[in-house]
């Protein structure tokens, strides 16, 4: 995780705003993912 928000914050020439947006989309999509990944995971156990 801490390698991936390197990867988007760590872009050179970009100011401070435009990271801080890259970091924040980069974590909203991290989140969904993870939330994706929960919820299939519950339907395939529901599912049996």
């Amino acid at each position: 995780m801490h390698i991936v928000r390197k990867l988007f914050t760590s872009r050179p020439g970009l100011p401070g705003r435009e990271t801080e947006r890259m970091a924040r989309a980069s974590d909203i999509i991290l989140m969904m993912m993870i939330v994706l990944l929960v919820v299939l995971a519950a339907i395939r156990i529901l599912q049996g």
